[in-house]
């Protein structure tokens, strides 16, 4: 289902990356899941979507609800797959954390999507969730599901600098890409992240994404390793 890692150079390329630690995957899914995976994808107007935000802070559509996505069964097997030990221990070794676990309930994650005009403003995660309370959420891996994508109609995942002045790394949302990035760096760097550019994508196109969150019993050693919500800039 998941194509075989490079362990060795993902760990390198997670640790000294900047503005702070994160990987960028291609080719993420085998071909055969990755087609199962998009033909499951529901419209936006499906009625699975149901969380949807329309603020200063963001404009998209989202299901994590577990029980509704298990109507989707390959995407429900890849949730799985993703929250399997092996696979976790494999996160593990890759970004040189305590034993991860995965969050079944997917607070915060599950299938995004976002239509024209919609976006994302620069943002921490929250790194306690209700469902885990004894938990510290530590990792997001964001997986693409966007075929053909116009880097002009932006939706770009942004990763910026300490200070939240200057973009970093722009990283653009490609079918079968996986991005993973740590939500709780060590010292001060602060992970801010978003798309906070309004899409332009043509009218029946939308960005689309799987996302889960990782956690740790040990806390950070973050400045902001006390609980706190999502901070947005």
């Amino acid at each position: 289902m998941i194509n075989n890692l490079n362990i060795q150079q993902l760990r390198e390329e997670f640790t000294s990356a900047e503005p702070f630690p994160h990987i960028v995957i291609d080719n993420f899914l085998s071909e055969e899941v990755l087609a199962q995976i998009l033909a499951e994808f529901p419209e936006p107007d499906s009625e699975i979507f149901t969380w949807k935000s329309n603020d200063k802070n963001s404009i998209k559509l989202m299901c994590q609800d577990r029980k509704l996505i298990k109507e989707l069964p390959i995407v429900d097997k890849v949730i799985d797959t993703l929250n399997s030990p092996t696979f976790l221990e494999e996160l593990a070794n890759i970004t040189n954390m305590p034993t991860l676990y995965g969050d079944d309930k997917l607070a915060g994650g599950g299938l995004h999507q976002i239509k024209a005009g919609g976006f994302l403003q620069l943002h921490v995660d929250f790194n306690v969730a209700d469902t885990l309370p004894d938990f510290y959420r530590r990792l997001n891996i964001i997986l693409f599901l966007n075929e053909k994508w116009d880097s002009s109609w932006n939706g770009q995942l942004e990763l910026w600098n300490k200070d939240c002045t200057e973009c970093v790394v722009s990283v653009e949302p490609i079918l079968n890409r996986a991005v993973i990035f740590d939500t709780q760096p060590s010292g001060d760097r602060l992970p801010w992240h978003g798309h906070p550019t309004p899409l332009t994508c043509p009218e029946g196109v939308t960005r689309k994404s799987l996302a889960l969150y990782y956690y740790t019993k040990e806390p950070s050693a973050s400045i902001l390793s006390e609980k706190h919500r999502t901070l947005y800039k």
